[in-house]
């Protein structure tokens, strides 16, 4: 027979008490339940592991050999108590985020460390990828949550989805660029202008390429740039200009090294999209990050994405 765990603590708690009797007490259990399991520990062994007294027990020397074994089983099964009881109370864990570029980037940070300030034993681990990736990773369970930007697609089953806010694109332009601040532009006036252009597949190019080809407009490619920092960098050197998340250039526009162009467009919005997995299959860190997120976040809480059922994109 092999040695379980039930008997193997059982015998602990009678040794420590030094009776069946005492050991039931404490326990508040019957005396034949903790006899029936010192005799399934001591069939298991094959040996008597103590000899009743009329003050209680004393442990034979296989029983003495075998305490401290039953010991090490109680002081792990308290151990796990423990870790379970801190996981309850949000004491310690890792959360994982999937984000697309933009929002981790000038979306997350201060809300994930307001977030982490309240609970300091959580780890996140923000997972950066385009849209559909951090979707995905929601799907397969390696995420909590993911929050992406524009057209999202179909999605996967059981995710739910909410408004956390909407990223406006601007055009920017180099300090000294010929264009110049003033009354709102239609996009009709950017036919020929040179630009710096996110890759294909990107949620910022698929906004801007809808609303140019709503009026007709074609733009000259200077540069094809992957990644919103190294396509502002290409501005910044003077190669053209550029559409790019209003919060990815608030600084270089502070700074006077870019300049906004205003438009005259109501296309280039796009939303922020969180995804969450239902309630019941998430944990109480997740549902507590959840919950900060919707609180933080910069659209009605419960209310559905405009673009969920677009074709996806990357972000």
């Amino acid at each position: 027979m092999r040695i379980e765990p039930e008997p193997l603590m059982t015998f602990a708690r009678v040794a420590e008490a030094g009776s069946v009797s005492e050991a039931a007490a404490r326990a508040h259990r019957s005396q034949p339940a903790l006899s029936a399991q010192l005799r399934k520990l001591t069939e298991a062994v094959g040996e008597p592991l103590y000899r009743r007294h009329r003050h209680g027990i004393r442990l034979t020397p296989a029983g003495e050999a075998l305490l401290p074994h039953a010991r090490a089983v109680m002081a792990a099964l308290a151990s796990a108590q423990r870790w379970a009881d801190e996981l309850a109370g949000l004491e310690h864990g890792t959360l994982r985020l999937a984000a697309s570029m933009t929002v981790a980037v000038y979306h997350l940070p201060q809300r994930l460390a307001e977030f982490h300030a309240v609970h300091p034993g959580l780890r996140i681990d923000l997972l950066t990828r385009n849209s559909r990736d951090a979707a995905e990773l929601l799907a397969a369970g390696r995420a909590e949550l993911a929050i992406v930007e524009g057209p999202i697609g179909a999605l996967p089953e059981g995710t739910e989805a909410s408004l956390f806010g909407l990223d406006r694109l601007v055009l920017v332009v180099p300090s000294e660029h010929p264009l110049r601040a003033g009354a709102p532009l239609p996009l009709r006036a950017l036919h020929g202008l040179v630009t710096v252009r996110r890759e294909p597949g990107s949620g910022t190019r698929e906004v801007v390429d809808r609303a140019l080809a709503s009026e007709g407009v074609e733009l000259v490619t200077a540069m094809e740039a992957t990644g919103l920092d190294t396509v502002k960098q290409a501005v910044l050197a003077g190669f053209g200009a550029a559409f790019l998340a209003e919060r990815a250039v608030e600084r270089e526009v502070a700074a006077g090294a870019l300049r906004t162009v205003p438009l005259a467009c109501e296309g280039l919005v796009r939303p922020l999209t969180l995804l969450t997995r239902p309630p019941e299959l998430a944990s109480r860190g997740g549902r507590a990050l959840v919950e900060h997120l919707r609180a933080r976040s910069d659209g009605p809480a419960g209310a559905a994405g405009p673009s969920l059922a677009a074709p996806p994109t990357t972000s």
